[in-house]
């Protein structure tokens, strides 16, 4: 099957999520579909165990199932290395795609949102979908030439470290888009702008040891008591 065929099909991947088997529908249509264009035949069994529970990042799945065919064919264990990257490659898409590339693509698009609007918003959607497409792109290709060593393809592109430094420029751009918002609304302001400045760290603090409602509210009411000691 074409690489660009497996990207269009993998974007229907979590169209069938339910809370009975998560994605395994989507993960055995996927390999019900790829088998067939590739004419692989692959037992009744084996095929029907792909109906079973399984749950991962959605724009990673096209490396498992990739991987999943190159250990088929090699006739290795591609169930038992499904579940370990299943897992694995959940967190790791989550920690990037959910905590990182998201926020970091509201800031960046807001900061260009408060001069144009629809440029903001074009820029949200090109520039989260780059990094979206990119993965869903390349993932097969990866997971077949690699097999169940396609870990260290995330090892060689040092995609950990993407989240740090992803959050690293999203704080950083946050705090210009405080700044743009007070001066552009207020005007420059010193304690206004220390004050905000101030809750935007405490909120990122507590954001790393809290849950992020709990750092809200914790941050409300400090908010609140400064408030009423001060009386503004």
């Amino acid at each position: 099957m074409k690489k660009g065929l497996i990207l269009l099909k993998s974007l229907f991947f979590t169209a069938n999520q339910n809370i009975t088997n998560m994605q395994g529908t989507g993960y055995k249509y996927l390999v019900d579909e790829i088998s067939n264009k590739n004419k692989i035949n692959i037992d009744n069994e084996t095929l029907r165990n792909q109906l079973g529970y399984f749950n991962s990042h959605p724009f990673m799945i096209n490396f498992i199932i990739g991987m999943w065919f190159k250990e088929y064919l090699n006739k290795g264990d591609p169930d038992y290395f499904k579940k370990v990257y299943g897992s694995a490659l959940a967190a790791l898409g989550d920690s990037f795609f959910w905590h990182t590339l998201r926020p970091l693509s509201f800031v960046l698009s807001a900061i260009l949102a408060i001069y144009e609007p629809v440029v903001g918003l074009i820029f949200y959607f090109v520039f989260f979908n780059i990094f979206h497409i990119f993965f869903l792109w390349i993932g097969f290709d990866a997971g077949f030439k690699l097999g169940k060593e396609v870990i260290s393809w995330f090892n060689y592109i040092k995609f950990n470290s993407w989240s740090k430094y992803g959050d690293l420029i999203a704080v950083f751009g946050f705090g210009i888009l405080l700044s743009m918002l007070i001066k552009i609304n207020i005007g420059f302001n010193v304690d206004l702008l220390s004050l905000v400045s101030f809750f935007a760290v405490l909120g990122f603090l507590f954001a790393k040891r809290l849950d992020v409602s709990l750092a809200f509210i914790v941050a409300l009411i400090l908010l609140l008591l400064i408030v009423y000691v001060r009386g503004m």
